[in-house]
């Protein structure tokens, strides 16, 4: 009876750990991107021409928005994977950019209770660039990279009572400079548990093993 009660405390105690750890955005890396250097629907303040090559225009999929999207080595972008602290092992071929005051969305729903959000973030040659986090509506943080700064983790915890639906990033219209650009990629959004949560992880694992110590004896 004492093992199956502490059998059943350590599959619910990984079963809330694997939730906890699963990322509930989609395709936060923005892979699968329809070019190497597309915009998806090009803020009104936003040239689009490099030089005199017009921009391609795609789709990133689960995104939507006014942002750009490139891949990793772009060289006019001045080549995220080359800038200070990119992983390419976690962070993929592909950055999204958010220029100017553009936007970049996604319509993920959540659920009452707690939540982590973190993503990598950095800043190509041109300018400073400011942007501010929401979901639902509400501001999470202001961030400011800094022209040419290489990547950074930004983390965020917040709090939904009754849930809520849409994440974004949205570009400072107080930039006219289309080239002030934040790179963005890593982004992730985790349920943070419950303190009694956790205390039935611990009771999990301490149970499992007092039962493999009874077990080797």
């Amino acid at each position: 009876m004492i093992r199956n009660i502490l059998a059943a405390a350590v599959i619910g105690a990984a079963a809330m750990g694997a939730q906890a750890s699963t990322n509930l955005v989609l395709n936060g890396s923005f892979d699968g991107s329809t070019g190497n250097y597309v915009y998806n629907a090009p803020p009104a303040s936003v040239t689009q021409f490099y030089g005199s090559v017009p921009t391609q225009a795609g789709t990133v999929a689960d995104w939507t928005g006014s942002f750009v999207s490139i891949t990793a080595h772009s060289g006019p972008w001045g080549n995220p994977s080359g800038l200070a602290g990119f992983n390419a092992a976690t962070q993929g071929g592909y950055v999204a950019g958010v220029q100017a005051d553009g936007t970049l969305s996604q319509a993920l729903t959540l659920a009452e209770g707690e939540y982590s959000l973190s993503w990598t973030t950095a800043n190509r040659s041109g300018a400073s660039q400011n942007y501010s986090v929401f979901f639902n509506g509400v501001e999470l943080d202001q961030v400011t990279t800094i022209a040419g700064a290489g990547w950074t983790t930004e983390t965020v915890s917040f709090t939904t009572l009754t849930g809520g639906t849409g994440l974004s990033f949205v570009g400072g219209t107080n930039y006219q400079h289309t080239d002030a650009t934040s790179f963005i990629d890593n982004v992730s959004v985790s349920v943070v548990p419950e303190p009694t949560a956790l205390l039935m992880m611990a009771f999990g694992t301490l149970g499992l093993l007092a039962w493999r110590r009874r077990a080797s004896v």
